[in-house]
């Protein structure tokens, strides 16, 4: 899953890493992407990864709610 982010930046972060992965779905299948390449192509250790979510899937999820809760509040 996802953690729960206590201030604006972690939030912001957090975001700014389910839009990576977002951008990286647009050319790569989901099963074939990778933690590592989602790091690289952000430029980011993997443990930053980590601070914020427990797998690849725990970013999916984060995303789908991310964007159903803008979704209700539009």
């Amino acid at each position: 899953m996802y953690k729960l982010c206590k201030t604006e930046q972690s939030a912001r972060r957090q975001r700014e890493i389910e839009s990576a992965l977002l951008e990286l779905m647009a050319s790569t299948r989901y099963e074939d992407i990778t933690v590592t390449e989602l790091c690289e192509n952000m430029q980011m250790p993997r443990k930053a990864f980590y601070r914020y979510f427990d797998n690849k899937d725990g970013a999916l999820h984060a995303l789908i709610d991310h964007t159903l809760m803008d979704f209700e509040h539009f």
